[in-house]
């Protein structure tokens, strides 16, 4: 049987590198790392059929990406919205985005393990701890998206809540834990695509200017 520290520890790893990858791929990053992450957990209560929901939702959102920024590059160049400028605050200054995200995930330490002592979901109530992982991804999502400037870090944020309610859905069981769950982690990968779109639409040169006369 799996030490729930290990768990904790690969759930804590997964969502900080959600938290503070900033590539172009950000989204993806942190939809496979959030899914690997807290497959230990959801293995552990509810086998592999609970895995399956995480790794799916993974897949689709790496494919769904790729097609969709694929699509968005074959067409003709518009001026649109780029998902990795920031939408109303500068992106380098004292303090900034990532500085920002690293004291949001070492806040979310305490809220977490609150959260896995205290709220009690289905029949693994009584195992203390093990819902600390999970917790954890859920509020450094959260984090994210209320610190977020840009698209990116909202897809992302997005991404890390729907797999981390999505494992909180299978670890409660019941007979619509895995409908349930996939319903919620559907939304990871439908931020993905939106984020691949985007970034497709920015990899494109626009229309080159004419030099002004004179």
């Amino acid at each position: 049987m799996v030490s729930e520290p290990l768990l904790s520890l690969a759930g804590v790893v997964a969502a900080v590198i959600a938290m503070m990858v900033d590539t172009r791929g950000a989204t993806l990053v942190a939809l496979v790392a959030v899914a690997a992450g807290l497959a230990p957990t959801v293995a552990l209560t509810g086998g592999g059929a609970a895995v399956l929901v995480l790794a799916i939702a993974a897949v689709a959102g790496v494919a769904g990406a790729i097609l969709s920024r694929l699509a968005a590059r074959s067409l003709p160049w518009v001026a649109g919205l780029d998902p990795r400028v920031p939408a109303f605050a500068p992106s380098r200054q004292l303090f900034g985005p990532r500085s920002l995200r690293a004291f949001a995930a070492a806040l979310a330490i305490p809220i977490a393990s609150w959260v896995s002592f205290n709220v009690p979901i289905g029949e693994v109530a009584v195992v203390q701890g093990i819902l600390f992982p999970i917790a954890y991804v859920w509020g450094c999502g959260l984090l994210r998206m209320v610190a977020g400037r840009t698209v990116q870090d909202l897809a992302a944020g997005v991404t890390m809540i729907a797999l981390s309610g999505a494992a909180a859905w299978l670890v409660r069981g019941g007979a619509d834990a895995v409908a349930g769950a996939a319903a919620a982690a559907s939304l990871g990968p439908l931020a993905a695509v939106v984020s691949g779109w985007l970034a497709g639409r920015h990899e494109r040169r626009g229309p080159a200017v004419a030099d002004a006369p004179g």
